[in-house]
């Protein structure tokens, strides 16, 4: 089983995306966060990518959907070959 999990949220607004992702810092529920503005036809939508352990999957998912009304999250283990990188890392899906 995979020690660490990828996080994927889409958030509408810039300023509600930077009060989650801190928060989510302040609470130490990830180990990165990166946070991109992707492409909507009628809001400023903005994507959360967050890297957490399994321990605080649950938890971090929680926290984002406490924070309102947000896009899907996509949930998925972090899967790597021990003889490569992280697939998060190469942008390969």
């Amino acid at each position: 089983m995979a020690r660490l999990i990828e996080v994927r949220a889409t958030i509408a607004g810039r300023t509600k995306a930077a009060a989650i992702a801190n928060g989510i810092l302040r609470a130490g529920l990830a180990t990165s966060i990166d946070i991109e503005q992707v492409p909507h036809p009628s809001i400023s939508a903005w994507q959360l990518t967050l890297i957490t352990t399994v321990q605080h999957a649950e938890t971090l998912e929680q926290h984002i959907r406490g924070s309102g009304e947000v896009g899907p999250i996509v949930s998925r283990p972090v899967a790597h070959d021990v003889d490569d990188y992280p697939d998060w890392l190469t942008n390969q899906s």
